[in-house]
């Protein structure tokens, strides 16, 4: 199942940043049944699965699930959502099916890839996008003066992760630094909240400063030094909470400490 013919090229590193901060805060009951249900698979080889199917015959129905579109002035509650599915349908759906102990173990396998990718995808602002340019798909961008042909969205999924040239694997270790009380914090909020974050700060992704031509929008060097910190925080959120509703799911002792806390790990729709 986590075998392919094509890799996907944009985010990974954010993936797999994600995935290594979150095994890094799982607890050893869920470590255990994560090995289980995975056959051994990392979480890294499972964040990554689902950019790897996608463009397959079978999986192309999944496309959609990556991203959920709504404008500057339209709210959650009312927005028209596709039939096609969003991320954050996908997000829900995914994580029913892992809590399902009755489907077969590759099908929950699936659910958990599918769970720690889009979990990763919401938290990346433009995932969370304007219909109007696709989440910055139709904003071309000029990268550091670089002649290469960008748009905004590749910044935000690879270009600000790519530029630190740190590996996946010390980068996380460099972000990997929380309280007690942040993670707690973050863990916290359903699916919906961490969508709604990331339309918020879809504000700061659009300060551009200046145009270098009509039409394509120059990313300086003053762009990436104010939105790097965002894009670490978005991608440490990310693991924290994967990590959170993982061990909600598999470890009875964090199961009794969230026992109060119903809307962790739930859409608005799905709270209890």
């Amino acid at each position: 199942m986590i075998t392919s013919t094509q890799s996907m090229s944009f985010g990974i590193d954010g993936h797999v940043i994600t995935a290594h901060i979150a095994e890094n805060h799982l607890s050893e009951n869920t470590r255990l049944e994560i090995g289980r249900i995975s056959d051994g698979k990392s979480l890294t080889a499972l964040a990554l699965w689902p950019d790897q199917i996608r463009s397959a015959a079978q999986w192309r129905h999944s496309k959609p699930w990556h991203y959920i579109n709504i404008d500057d002035g339209e709210i959650f509650p009312t927005l028209r959502r596709s039939k096609r599915g969003d991320v954050l349908s996908a997000l829900e759906n995914a994580y029913q099916e892992l809590k399902n102990d009755s489907l077969s173990l590759s099908k929950r396998r699936q659910a958990l890839a599918f769970f720690i990718h889009f979990a990763g995808d919401i938290h990346q602002p433009l995932h969370v996008g304007r219909s109007s340019d696709l989440g910055g798909n139709r904003v071309d961008v000029q990268w550091l003066n670089k002649k290469a042909k960008r748009n905004l969205h590749w910044v935000w999924d690879t270009g600000l992760i790519k530029h630190q040239q740190l590996s996946a694997a010390n980068y996380s270790k460099s972000l990997d630094d929380t309280t007690p009380q942040q993670r707690h914090n973050w863990q916290s909020d359903r699916f919906l909240a961490w969508a709604q974050e990331s339309k918020a700060l879809r504000s700061q992704v659009y300060e551009f400063g200046y145009k270098t031509q009509p039409g394509t929008v120059a990313i300086t060097e003053h762009y990436v030094a104010r939105n790097t910190p965002l894009v670490e925080k978005r991608l440490l959120m990310a693991g924290i909470r994967i990590a959170g509703c993982l061990n909600k799911l598999f470890d009875t002792q964090d199961q009794a400490m969230l026992k109060t806390n119903k809307n962790s790990c739930a859409t608005a729709e799905n709270l209890e």
